[in-house]
């Protein structure tokens, strides 16, 4: 059903009901019983209104917003973001997310340059929550040294919303110096971020020590045993749906798994 549909709707079913309410109040009570019931109910009935009211006042208000993502829109929908963060100044991390996503969606990486640039600038303070999905522009171009720069400091910061993922990223740049972080990681919670540890960890075996080798074939039995299956592939699609790094880097993690699991 459309956005425009189900405002509609929602709002003649809420008159609908206030009608039928008040009506059904005079013809089924008495005139005391009546008068009675609205004087009980009408603090009620007009905090609900404002509830409805401050409900339309934000679809009105956000009423392109959701016209873009039902129609799928992506550029008009980034071009709006854009306005309202840096035109209206409006940066909060709702809308930054929402850009991020957005603008990975149609590969504008320059976009979310910019707005790591505005928010360094003007509210720094979100760099911790949105500091990670924020780097995955400077992690895909590969420079290993700016990616380290960029990383260190939120898998530094204990306050790092998915900090897990900036330690990998740190551990990904700097080589066999990050095999305490990844050994770390691979026995973690996120299958996504187990899968790629796994993965670097294996590159450098040769500077393992021989109980780090040891804890990395008990990791490695206990991924195969996690990943088999449809519950394999559930917690995978979880660990998608709760970051975006995970769904940039799940061909990646899907090379590793097949490899891991023996499939084609």
């Amino acid at each position: 059903m459309r956005f425009k549909s189900i405002f509609w709707l929602f709002n003649i079913v809420v008159i609908l009901a206030l009608v039928l309410i008040s009506t059904a109040s005079f013809f089924i009570l008495e005139k005391d019983s009546s008068a009675m019931f609205w004087g009980n109910m009408w603090l009620l009935l007009v905090i609900f209104v404002l509830m409805i009211a401050t409900l339309d006042f934000y679809f009105i208000r956000n009423w392109r917003l959701f016209s873009y993502l039902e129609q799928e829109d992506w550029p008009a929908l980034l071009a709006w973001l854009e306005e309202r963060l840096y035109e209206k100044g409006k940066i909060n991390r709702p809308y930054a997310n929402l850009l991020i996503n957005t603008a990975l969606s149609v590969s504008n990486l320059d976009a979310v340059k910019k707005l790591e640039t505005e928010i360094r600038q003007r509210k720094p303070d979100l760099m911790k929550s949105l500091g990670v999905s924020l780097g995955i522009p400077v992690l895909l171009e590969q420079n290993w040294s700016a990616v380290a720069d960029y990383f260190n400091p939120l898998a530094d910061d204990p306050k790092t919303k998915r900090r897990d993922w900036a330690l990998w990223c740190r551990g990904l740049a700097s080589g066999g110096k990050g095999i305490e972080d990844l050994m770390i990681l691979v026995s973690g919670k996120d299958p996504s971020i187990r899968l790629l540890s796994l993965q670097i960890l294996d590159q450098y075996n040769t500077e393992l020590t021989a109980n780090q080798l040891e804890e990395l074939e008990k990791e490695r039995t206990t991924l195969r045993t996690v990943l088999k299956g449809a519950a394999g592939e559930r917690a995978l699609q979880r660990s998608r749906e709760d970051h975006l790094m995970a769904v940039v880097l799940s061909s990646r993690v899907n090379e590793v798994k097949k490899t891991l699991l023996g499939t084609t």
